[in-house]
């Protein structure tokens, strides 16, 4: 069958303006999509940044409170040391007594 020219062009530029615009519509759409990503990308950015300042300061105040655990071993380790000694000094005492008067201290 043969179509005149002026057919074939009309049916030519309706194809070819339909794709056009079905580029157009998916360039649009894929704007609008990377305007999404950008937006989601910036969100997790700070959501990320938020929570290593978070983190940051969490660490700070576990290393603080490990230091103060840590001094406070130190004194209690410090303090048993001394009352051990002070003990210590008394049992010594107490032997030297016991074994000038001829009687034994038995301990535990």
């Amino acid at each position: 069958m043969v179509q005149p020219i002026s057919l074939l062009m009309a049916h030519f530029n309706v194809e070819h303006s339909a794709q056009v615009s079905r580029e157009a519509l998916a360039a649009a759409q894929q704007t609008g999509q990377g305007h999404e990503v950008v937006q989601e990308s910036v969100r997790r950015t700070q959501m990320v940044q938020a929570g290593a300042a978070a983190a940051e300061v969490r660490k700070v105040q576990r290393r603080d409170e490990d230091e103060q655990r840590e001094r406070r071993r130190d004194e209690g380790r410090d303090s048993f040391s001394r009352s051990a000694r002070s003990a210590g000094g008394e049992e010594e005492g107490r032997e030297e007594k016991g074994t000038a008067s001829g009687s034994f201290d038995f301990y535990a």
